[in-house]
């Protein structure tokens, strides 16, 4: 009984819609409101950072490198690995290096290249052209 009922529907044609189909970038941002978790793919990003502790320098490494900040000066271009600690987990970080030119440095405080201020104690080396003459044995 249900079937006749229906049975003039169940053979007509599906309706075809005149609207044009939504990309699917755009069907994501539609939903993105109603995303269950804010700020997750934050916190995932932040624990993909692989943090290693802070290697302490050897007496020689220290030596050498108060060798290499007495010679710079504003202007000269060279690269500074350093150490970034993780304001989440203290004693931890990860070692960074930035190539450009001195726009700042105090012996006492800090060094900026670009728009990147590195604490004198937290460089790890320095290299550059200036340094050749130093590294090489006479």
């Amino acid at each position: 009984m249900l079937a006749s009922a229906y049975a003039d529907m169940v053979f007509m044609p599906r309706p075809v819609s005149n609207r044009r189909k939504m990309d699917v970038g755009h069907r994501a941002k539609q939903f993105a409101p109603f995303a269950a978790l804010r700020g997750f793919e934050e916190t995932v990003r932040k624990k993909e950072i692989l943090y290693e502790p802070r290697k302490d320098l050897s007496e020689e490494k220290k030596t050498e490198l108060d060798n290499k900040l007495r010679l710079l000066s504003k202007g000269m271009m060279i690269q500074v690995d350093y150490f970034i600690e993780s304001s989440e987990f203290p004693g931890k970080g990860k070692y960074c290096s930035i190539e450009g030119i001195i726009e700042f440095f105090d012996p006492k405080i800090y060094l900026r290249i670009g728009d990147t201020e590195i604490p004198v104690s937290e460089i790890t080396e320095l290299s550059g052209g200036i340094f050749d003459d130093l590294e090489q044995p006479c």
